[in-house]
């Protein structure tokens, strides 16, 4: 990594009122360090219509994002602006170091296709099944020629000891070329070939914390953080009827316990809602969450969060 886990700050990337992140290193952190997952959006240019191995960038709930910028561990950045501003304001130097970590970046990929050539051809190699030795093919000497076939060399050969034709095994390409000696031969300039690559980051080119927009839309902040505090990996809940899916711990190794909706503290829920959510959820073999903080006062700040399980018996 560029930096260590202690001073690193996540750059997230707020694009069409999304957020971004575009780091593998930073994904990796907040997902190990934070137990955050979130949704990757981006496809490959080969095969964009693919909707199920899915990659960077990784797109953050607006929960994530505050509460990423609550633990000062990341930074939130307006990049359409920040992209037009270094652009208009690039001097030479800027550039040309941006251009040579591009370079580095396609050298790097270069040796990662040639290892990986290199052990594939190994592996195959060791597969392959070795050749069977041939017999060897006799091929006599001398073969006895005829009169007729001996009269055709014998007039060939005069022919050619008179200079009046060429020889019918040599071409006009095979003879020797006079060059002059005085000067050496020259070597073709060989221009380096490497990879076109995708650059998943503008960090080289735009630097850290020029901006630092407000996140919008986190309703569900209380529950998120809450859940996430216990140590809970939370996921989209659209699939399972919720608003979140939560884990016991990461999604690759468990199954979602819970699927959660957040409410308002004085927020009416409908009977309906609680039973139709609760009988999705035990059908989907997990509880159905619900939670909501009490708000604020002008004597005191925002109060416990409440959390409650429904599940529906006799399924």
């Amino acid at each position: 990594m560029a930096s260590t886990e202690d001073d690193r700050q996540v750059r997230i990337s707020k694009i069409a009122g999304r957020y971004l992140v575009f780091d593998i290193d930073d994904v990796a952190y907040i997902r190990r360090q934070h137990g955050i997952c979130a949704v990757f959006t981006g496809t490959m240019p080969q095969n964009p219509t693919q909707n199920v191995f899915l990659g960077l960038p990784l797109e953050l709930y607006a929960e994530d994002a505050k509460m990423l910028l609550d633990r000062k561990v990341a930074y939130i950045a307006d990049d359409p602006l920040e992209h037009l501003t270094q652009l208009k304001s690039m001097d030479d130097e800027t550039r040309k170091s941006y251009l040579q970590s591009i370079k580095t970046q396609r050298r790097t990929a270069q040796l990662v296709f040639n290892e990986a050539k290199a052990q594939s051809m190994a592996k195959h190699k060791d597969k392959r099944k070795p050749k069977q030795p041939q017999p060897p093919v006799v091929v006599p000497t001398e073969l006895p020629l005829s009169a007729s076939s001996a009269d055709d060399v014998a007039a060939a050969v005069d022919q050619e000891e008179e200079g009046g034709a060429e020889s019918l095994l040599e071409s006009s390409s095979s003879k020797p070329v006079k060059t002059d000696s005085s000067t050496p031969p020259q070597k073709p300039l060989v221009k380096e070939k490497l990879p076109a690559i995708t650059p998943t980051t503008s960090n080289a080119m735009i630097s850290n914390g020029t901006s630092n927009p407000d996140v919008e839309n986190h309703t569900a902040l209380p529950l998120y953080s809450y859940l996430n505090e216990r140590g809970y990996f939370i996921t989209p809940g659209l699939r399972f009827g919720g608003d979140f899916s939560v884990y016991p711990g990461d999604p690759f190794r468990y199954h979602a316990h819970y699927m959660a909706n957040s409410y308002g503290w004085d927020e009416k829920i409908p009977m309906l809602d609680l039973v139709t959510s609760g009988r999705l959820g035990t059908a989907v073999k997990k509880s159905f969450l619900m939670g909501g903080q009490k708000p604020a006062t002008e004597n005191s700040e925002a109060g416990e969060l409440r959390a409650f399980c429904i599940e529906w018996a006799g399924m």
